[in-house]
């Protein structure tokens, strides 16, 4: 695209229903289908979100980060969509903020921490009442000191921290980053491993309620081909299959959530984006090369269900999937 960035927003027969030019490259869309609202989120260092019209992309305002602070790429509506949570990370410290502003006027409503470093991705506890967020963990991408990564659980009507799980020593190098909630309300996550030259250490796996950890299994070679990098997770429409995106191994992996089970993976180079498309065991991931492919996960195997013609630009980090309310 020439080096420019936009938002673009597809039906579902692919056809392009409407592209939003960006000034900043963006990182996630969250979309609100109940009140026709997405928000289009900066990636890190984010300078802004915009509030658009899901249905046209009209712009209907714009929102700033807090002070010293910059968007780190995602956040969530509440549930009646008066509110939006975005993660922020502070200064050369990177600490990490919840900005919270209300959508139809764009002012700030209220902010407080995450309780860790450099927050990525956020989503709702299954009550809806919990905020559950990845601290990344990373000052300096070019250091290679240990990770401060956490993932917490925070009232959302007070930031106060309810629960906290930081990996084993062994695991530091691991930064939590992208997660998908399945549909029993436990968190699967992805990792990026900032030194994944020396070991190979788990990149996938599930936290429960309690805070407890299990990693998902994967072949040696699968493994391997991941080069320590997952950009992105996501549950299908069931909640009950897992799918992370390894653009550096040119490959999407899939995983039975109830019993943790490797599934198989599909290859797609420089793919990032998934979303579960609404139908049980089904994903569309994206490609930086402008693939798009459609898979279908039924009875323990992963199909290529249709392998869309390469669009002329590259598709970028994150996808979303959005029903008409």
């Amino acid at each position: 695209m020439n080096n420019a960035f936009a938002a673009i927003a597809l039906a579902g027969d692919g056809a392009e229903m409407w592209r939003r030019d960006l000034g900043y490259r963006a990182h996630d869309v969250i979309a609100d289908p109940a009140r026709n609202v997405c928000a289009i989120v900066g990636r890190k260092p984010g300078p802004m979100v915009m509030i658009c019209e899901l249905g046209s992309g009209a712009l209907l305002r714009g929102l700033g980060p807090l002070p010293n602070c910059s968007f780190d790429g995602h956040g969530v509506f509440s549930a009646d969509g008066s509110l939006l949570y975005t993660t922020q990370s502070e200064g050369r410290a990177q600490l990490g903020h919840i900005g919270v502003y209300e959508v139809a006027s764009g002012a700030l409503r209220d902010s407080f921490s995450t309780h860790g470093i450099e927050p990525h991705e956020l989503l709702w506890s299954v009550d809806g009442r919990h905020l559950i967020i990845g601290n990344g963990g990373i000052v300096d991408r070019n250091a290679t000191d240990p990770i401060n990564s956490s993932l917490v659980r925070l009232s959302a009507s007070t930031g106060m921290l309810l629960q906290k799980t930081v990996l084993d020593e062994e695991l530091e190098t691991l930064s939590l980053r992208h997660l998908a909630r399945l549909q029993d309300g436990r968190i699967a996550f992805g990792a990026q491993d900032q030194d994944p030259a020396t070991d190979l250490r788990p990149l996938v796996g599930i936290f429960d309620a309690m805070g407890q950890v299990m990693f998902l299994d994967l072949p040696h070679d699968v493994h391997r081909r991941m080069a320590g990098y997952i950009g992105s997770v996501a549950v299908d429409g069931a909640g009950t299959v897992i799918c992370a995106t390894a653009p550096r191994g040119g490959l999407a992996a899939f995983w039975s959530g109830d019993d943790g089970s490797y599934l198989g993976s599909v290859e797609l180079a420089d793919t990032c984006g998934v979303a579960g498309v609404g139908v049980a065991g089904e994903f569309l991931l994206t490609s930086g090369h402008g693939r798009r492919l459609l898979v279908h996960v039924a009875g323990g195997a992963v199909m290529v269900a249709e392998a869309h013609p390469a669009d002329p630009l590259q598709w970028d980090n994150h996808l979303s999937s959005a029903r008409a309310g």
